[in-house]
């Protein structure tokens, strides 16, 4: 594969497949074909493709079940489902599965590429903490708001994650086993330094000195357990950022 943005178009109708492959391919995108779900499934398996632009009702497998494999299999990968009927229940299943892109046809080619850009570059958030609750609860309201949220437990578990995935930003719990939110902060920002630091904690005078260091180390603020998850996504979408990739 070249290291173009690589986009598999999946749809039955041979015509519109042409098409919007044609276009992508002018706008300088790599891109392959399926013609339906199962065919997507199986071009999956031999590669990760960016973005998969890809019709909901097609035969064989359609394109929900489509989206579940993908996602199961390379959950990097990002999705637009595409449909051109008022499904309500494939479209709510597809949401249900995780779906966060879901366009009407017909789709104007211009908002099309647009929107396969948004998706190309969005950088999750990492979230780390010991309290499984915490990181449920925080991901469920992320996910809500159309964000691609990662968990790690300790801070060991968030380095292997930023190593391998950029992450736009990071909510880091204090008290972490072994290697502190201090610590992880730093170590993340080793690695990818601009990852944006949110520290968590419920002890806020026994770790003001961790807090004030964290500061220091471009930590943008702190939330203060307990705390209502819609705090962490009204903090992302003040300081969010994209990391748009070069073309």
């Amino acid at each position: 594969m070249s290291d173009e943005l690589t986009v598999l178009v999946v749809d039955d109708n041979e015509d519109l497949l042409e098409t919007f492959a044609m276009i992508l391919k002018r706008r300088g995108f790599f891109v392959e074909t399926a013609e339906n779900g199962l065919s997507a499934v199986d071009k999956f398996k031999k590669h990760a493709y960016d973005v998969a632009l890809m019709d909901i009702v097609m035969p064989e497998m359609n394109g929900v079940e489509a989206f579940r494999q993908i996602k199961e299999m390379h959950p990097e990968s990002s999705v637009i489902l595409m449909t051109a009927y008022s499904d309500e229940a494939l479209i709510q299943m597809a949401k249900d599965q995780g779906a966060r892109h879901i366009v009407h046809k017909p789709i104007k080619i211009e908002q099309l590429i647009e929107l396969i850009m948004q998706v190309a570059s969005d950088e999750p958030i990492l979230v780390i903490d010991d309290d499984e609750e915490i990181c449920r609860s925080m991901t469920k309201v992320l996910e809500q708001q159309g964000y691609e949220v990662l968990t790690a437990c300790s801070g060991e578990e968030a380095i292997d994650i930023v190593r391998e995935r950029a992450c736009q930003m990071a909510f880091i719990d204090v008290k972490l086993p072994n290697i502190d939110g201090l610590e992880t902060l730093l170590r993340l920002k080793e690695i990818n330094p601009d990852i944006l630091p949110i520290m968590m904690t419920g002890f806020r005078n026994e770790v003001k000195e961790a807090l004030d260091k964290a500061q220091k180390a471009a930590a943008v603020t702190c939330l203060y357990k307990p705390f209502d998850p819609a705090e962490a996504s009204n903090i992302v979408k003040k300081i969010g950022k994209k990391s748009h990739r070069p073309r």
